[in-house]
């Protein structure tokens, strides 16, 4: 019996550790953002860690996001399936991606360009579409279905004479936005674009850091110490929000399981 008291008193601790370690990363980007003011776009000339809030502009291409066909600069998509195994139910994840293109952020100084490779984007919902299992999904979804080999097709059904008994889960597909024309916010690294034409107001490029290969300790540690390279479509105001929401409950459930775990052990 203490035997399993302490490998359960284990167990919450090393959960609590993770979630601690978790919710205090998020904190602290939060601080960080909000310890920054953003700058310009004109100062993005010098190299170095860079925040920027501004208008999301196309550079040269758009995405077309999968269930509603929008045209976009960037889009988280999931597809979710309603699953019930006897008295217990949930939303699965079916499949899930990012989808996006290199794009501007222009402000009253100028532009930069945003090479989202390697970014974490944070990002509203701006469509849900929920479809009965059993029913035809509308034509853009079904489109996507028949693209991708990881989503079958919801409308199935078995025909019992009388009428036709529906097999179907239920599905929701939701998409993520950066819209163009939206209001972006942008922690990253700023670097010298070598195209710039001479005169251009597009000053720079904004990516992730350009890392020298330290090997797993090296790069593990760098990617923990340095600021992360974060879009989000709001402002620097709502990134701060957004990440703050984020910590607190993580946070809160591992001081629990931590407790938890120090009275068992």
């Amino acid at each position: 019996m203490v035997l399993g008291l302490s490998t359960f008193g284990l167990l919450a601790s090393l959960a609590g550790f993770a979630l601690v370690g978790y919710g205090g990363l998020a904190a602290r980007d939060a601080y960080r953002i909000h310890a920054n003011d953003p700058k310009s776009a004109y100062e993005a000339r010098n190299s170095g860690p860079f925040e920027i809030e501004g208008t999301a502009k196309p550079h040269e291409e758009y995405v077309r996001s999968p269930f509603t066909d929008t045209q976009c600069l960037a889009c988280r998509w999931k597809v979710e399936e309603y699953r019930t195994s006897g008295k217990n139910s949930h939303w699965a994840t079916v499949d899930e991606g990012t989808w996006w293109r290199p794009f501007r952020v222009e402000d009253d100084t100028g532009q930069v360009l945003v090479d989202p490779q390697g970014a974490r984007f944070s990002l509203e919902e701006s469509s849900r579409i929920e479809v009965d299992g059993g029913t035809m999904p509308p034509e853009q979804v079904q489109q996507f279905i028949d693209a991708n080999e990881a989503v079958d097709s919801e409308n199935t059904s078995v025909d019992l004479k009388l009428f036709r008994l529906k097999t179907g889960n239920d599905r929701r597909y939701v998409e993520e936005r950066l819209d163009v024309g939206e209001t972006v916010h942008v922690l990253g690294h700023s670097r010298p674009d070598p195209d710039r034409e001479f005169g251009s107001r597009l000053y720079a490029i904004v990516g992730a850091p350009q890392r020298l290969d330290s090997g797993p300790l090296g790069n593990l540690l760098a990617r923990l110490l340095e600021p992360p390279f974060l879009v989000s479509d709001t402002t620097e105001r709502g990134a701060v929000r957004r990440l703050a929401f984020r910590a607190v409950v993580p946070l809160a459930i591992g001081v629990a399981c931590l407790g938890f775990a120090l009275v068992l052990l």
